[in-house]
């Protein structure tokens, strides 16, 4: 039987998606990196938002095919939550699209081979495909293996348009599946290519985000981010001064349009959930502390009004939905989704007659 063909992760067949670009991970693998270096020294004794920092959440790998499978090669495998994790596919051909999902990665780490089903026939024609990366688990790509005969080309994904900066809602903690994320959701809904920048444990740090927001202008900026200050007086205290430093990058931007998705609600609020989230208590002291980052949010951003627009709760208020008591599976972040994209329709609005890049609030 032929060998399958091996393309390592230098052969320019393939692409990445990847907001920082790619990094040696140890011999022939690469780690697709969403933030620069810079971001990890700010974050410098936070061991869980350094950790997801390095996810590669919303990050693919890009080729064109024929091949009726593919083996995606990964090295350094590494799990941060206990949920099932997965890798998927999306393959687009003509006006067809669809999708598959590898088998479960959580009790697997290290070096892994992950076959995925592409739906393809060799011979009758390439596919666009891309390999969507784990959206907590970290990981380095080694390679992908095609059947041998298989054609194979480079197609570059198209340029992000949207920036999601915020925490684990965005990063997509909980969900198994990269396609399940809200981001991701409204990002194929929308067909606007989107860097995610969900970091779980994340507070609101200027100097994480700001670079990223002051390398290229956008057509959508999203910010979700306060919440992981409600889990102590001190923390909750430096809500509002960082809002504003943070609301004021994004602010100084040429981005198209900038919203900020207020801290959702959370079951602990109506004394519902579980009573704690990794050993943080889940109590009326946290819900009090998250009346409170929510109130200087709105405090902060008010000088941006004419800027930024503010939207309120978009979690729908069912704790059947939030498993862990903070994040939402699956069903959760579609419905979580569907609430933002009623806000933002149409998500990229129409700029003013005199060509102003900065269109108003709705």
């Amino acid at each position: 039987m032929p060998m399958p063909m091996l393309l390592l992760p230098t052969d320019p067949r393939l692409s990445y998606f990847s907001p920082a670009g790619t990094v040696p991970a140890g011999g022939d693998a690469l780690r697709l990196e969403r933030f620069p270096a810079a971001a990890y020294a700010a974050l410098t004794g936070q061991i869980g938002p350094l950790a997801n920092c390095r996810s590669s959440a919303g990050c693919s790998i890009w080729l064109a095919t024929d091949a009726p499978e593919v083996t995606l090669h990964l090295e350094r495998l590494r799990h941060h939550q206990p949920n099932p994790c997965h890798v998927a596919l999306e393959a687009v051909r003509g006006d067809e699209r669809w999708e598959s999902l590898s088998a479960d990665l959580r009790e697997l780490e290290g070096t892994v081979a992950v076959r995925l089903s592409t739906g393809l026939e060799r011979g009758a024609g390439l596919a666009v495909v891309a390999l969507w990366l784990p959206v907590i688990s970290t990981c380095a790509c080694a390679g992908i293996s095609v059947a041998a005969g298989s054609r194979v080309e480079a197609h570059a994904p198209p340029p992000a348009r949207w920036l999601a900066i915020g925490d684990s809602l965005t990063q997509g903690f909980i969900v198994s599946s990269p396609l399940q994320t809200w981001v991701h959701r409204l990002g194929r809904k929308w067909t606007m290519p989107v860097t995610n920048l969900g970091v779980g444990g994340i507070r609101i740090e200027p100097s994480v985000f700001g670079p990223s927001l002051a390398a290229r202008s956008y057509d959508l900026v999203t910010i979700a981010l306060g919440s992981n200050h409600a889990w102590r007086d001190s923390e909750a205290a430096q809500t509002g001064a960082r809002a504003a430093e943070l609301a004021a990058l994004a602010a100084a931007g040429t981005h198209r349009r900038i919203a900020w998705l207020m801290p959702p609600w959370k079951p602990f609020e109506i004394n519902k959930g579980p009573p704690d989230f990794a050993g943080v208590p889940l109590d009326a002291e946290a819900a009090s502390r998250m009346v409170r980052v929510r109130a200087a949010i709105r405090g902060a951003l008010a000088p941006f009004a004419a800027r930024i627009q503010l939207i309120e709760d978009l979690m729908p208020n069912d704790y059947r939905l939030l498993p862990d008591g903070l994040h939402p599976q699956a069903h959760g972040a579609a419905r979580y989704a569907e609430a933002l994209a009623t806000m933002l329709e149409p998500p990229v609005p129409v700029s003013d007659d005199d060509g102003d890049a900065h269109p108003r609030v709705p």
